[in-house]
């Protein structure tokens, strides 16, 4: 159709059966012939960065330009390890930059990686020691893993290396955690049984579905707050009515604004009158007095502050609150991942099924009356009309 625009897919790039994408393409060498790549990669984005390093070279031999020789490999991991840290990460969310940071403290206590240089490391010796680290600790050796791809992606874009050696390492199936949000009952109880410091955050959480940063860096409004960039703290406009959650502390790094309901107005009015600092909870770390409220409130199972989240995501779902506005509230880039926070229960289950049970069982039912009905009913032979030429013969 004219006017309307169609993706088009990507030549030389194909998704397998099994998840992973591959690419394949094909070169025609200097001296005579033709060489074909194939490769696999574990997702889609890894390909598609090989493959357009792919066509660089390609277009760049068409082309007849010579490829500068990449002198960069000879530069130790270790040192540019710390320069990416200190020129991409610093830039990122402090968790984000606490992680890289653990990430190579790790590595570097393996001899693959003492005093190696870029140039030295091979998929080899990645998938050696992801043999090794994943034996100990599974959850932390996927962790260096995508830190080590994302910085030897850097490396190729840099011109340090002229191809990713950690690309095709996959990752291992981690189990996936089986998280249950809180019931209605549990919930109050953990309130009630909570220290009076931590009521009203564990009523922010349970309400709103933010996280855990975000209510203790929570700050009330001030003149011109709207326009400074050097926000870092989520402000509670009480004549807006609102919170707002800047994108250097939200994780999708995007601003977002939650309303407030009348009972969350009242609550923080009421502390704003006996406030005497600039944050609305003075309170840097609850995992203490949250791990004593779930044991007064006789919580059996293990309970996380992550999981009043879950809890809040379920309840809106439950009030048949729309998934793209739940997604926006808890500050998702994407459904996909506000799915996993959508936990359905046995009730939840039975209503649906009996919803729909009250819709369709009374359209069997008349149906099946209808037959028993015609079944009932005598049937009477009308007799076939004489014809004008039977009649006069």
């Amino acid at each position: 159709m004219k006017g309307v625009y169609q993706k088009r897919p990507i030549r030389n790039l194909f998704e397998r059966a099994d998840g992973r994408w591959s690419i394949d393409i094909t070169f025609k060498k200097p001296e005579g012939g033709y060489k074909r790549i194939r490769q696999d990669f574990p997702t889609k984005s890894e390909a598609c960065d090989h493959l357009n390093l792919l066509r660089a070279r390609k277009a760049a031999r068409k082309l007849g330009l010579e490829r500068p020789e990449l002198n960069g490999g000879e530069t130790l991991f270790k040192d540019f390890a710390e320069k990416f840290i200190s020129t991409y990460s610093i830039h990122k969310r402090k968790k984000t930059r606490i992680s890289h940071r653990t990430c190579l403290n790790s590595l570097l206590r393996s001899e693959l990686f003492q005093e190696k240089k870029l140039i030295d490391i091979t998929p080899e010796t990645i998938s050696d020691y992801m043999a090794v680290r994943g034996a100990e600790k599974m959850v932390s050796a996927n962790r260096e893993l995508m830190f080590l791809k994302l910085l030897f992606r850097k490396a190729v874009e840099w011109g340090k290396l002229g191809r990713n050696p950690a690309a095709c390492q996959r990752k291992f199936d981690e189990p996936e955690a089986k998280i249950r949000p809180l019931a209605d009952g549990e919930a109050k109880r953990l309130i009630l049984a909570a220290a009076p410091h931590l009521k009203p955050i564990l009523t922010v959480l349970l309400s709103t579905g933010m996280r855990k940063t975000e209510v203790l860096k929570l700050r009330w409004a001030y003149e011109g707050w709207d326009a400074d960039g050097a926000n870092g703290n989520s402000i509670v406009d009480l004549d807006g009515r609102r919170i707002f959650i800047p994108g250097k502390l939200a994780k999708n790094h995007r601003d977002r604004e939650i309303p407030l309901s009348a009972e969350l107005l009242s609550l923080f009015k009421d502390m704003r009158e006996k406030s005497r600092g600039e944050l609305v909870f003075n309170v840097k770390e609850i995992r203490k007095s949250f791990k004593t409220a779930v044991k007064a409130a006789r919580i059996k199972r293990p309970v996380r502050i992550h999981d009043l989240r879950h809890t809040a995501a379920s309840r809106m779902i439950e009030a048949g609150v729309d998934i793209v506005s739940v997604s926006e509230l808890l500050g998702h880039s994407d459904l996909k991942i506000t799915l996993r926070y959508c936990h359905s229960s046995t009730k939840t289950k039975k209503e649906a099924v009996e919803k729909l049970s009250q819709i369709y069982m009374p359209a069997v039912k008349k149906a099946k009356a209808g037959t028993s009905t015609r079944q009932n009913m005598t049937i009477v032979q009308i007799p076939k009309p004489v014809s004008y030429r039977q009649t006069y013969n």
